[in-house]
């Protein structure tokens, strides 16, 4: 089986995205693990994770890197978190709000000496500053009416260059067009931080997009 590296730690064998298996854990998700050369790779699932969906759909801007401090919100169970932190060798810092999810997210983090875990509210990033360093990313998946200005506030607050918004847009206005939603939303963005690339995530995800921004 042929494996390369489509970005730095994202490898793809011509049907499938995948990261290496580094923390040697068992799956998390149901996912596959496979073995290429000696070295474990996970599979990663575009229907379980946005992020994935959004390589799948054609992201051509990957904006995370090897030595990038994450600040992801909204980390949930820890789907995607997982595969984060295999991209990067550096801390990656998960908030999420709802405490059942959480308890999950605390079992993904037992393996992963990267990841920190944070049961906290988004748009106080003042309850977490304690914990949180400066961070280069900032990755926000999360389904709320205020979700654009919640990412921006913590862009600022902790001086991020780069930053994920998987865009919900019936989490914002379930009577309005998702076009209009996005257009709108690309405009906000734009007076703060500049928009890399924007990816609609059908038939992955109904009504979201991934917008990559750099401050």
């Amino acid at each position: 089986m042929a494996i390369e590296e489509r970005f730095p730690g994202v490898f793809f064998d011509g049907e499938s995205y995948y990261t290496e298996n580094r923390w040697d854990t068992e799956s998390v998700y149901g996912e596959r693990i496979i073995t290429v050369k000696g070295r474990k790779y996970r599979q990663w699932d575009p229907r379980r994770s946005k992020l994935c969906a959004a390589l799948h759909k054609g992201l051509s801007s990957f904006p995370i890197k090897k030595d990038d401090v994450v600040l992801y919100l909204g980390a949930a169970s820890g789907t995607t978190v997982s595969h984060i932190t295999e991209i990067t060798e550096k801390e990656v810092y998960a908030v999420e709000f709802a405490e059942r999810p959480f308890r999950n997210l605390i079992k993904v983090a037992e393996p992963r000496k990267n990841l920190m875990p944070i049961l906290g509210n988004a748009r106080q990033p003042s309850e977490y500053k304690h914990i949180v360093p400066e961070v280069d990313v900032v990755y926000q998946d999360i389904a709320q009416r205020d979700q654009v200005e919640i990412f921006l506030k913590n862009m600022a607050f902790f001086n991020a260059k780069k930053g994920i918004l998987m865009l919900k847009s019936r989490s914002m206005n379930v009577s309005e067009k998702p076009k209009i939603v996005f257009q709108r939303v690309a405009d906000q963005l734009s007076e703060y931080t500049k928009i890399v690339q924007s990816v609609k995530l059908k038939p992955y995800e109904k009504d979201h997009m991934a917008f990559i921004v750099k401050a």
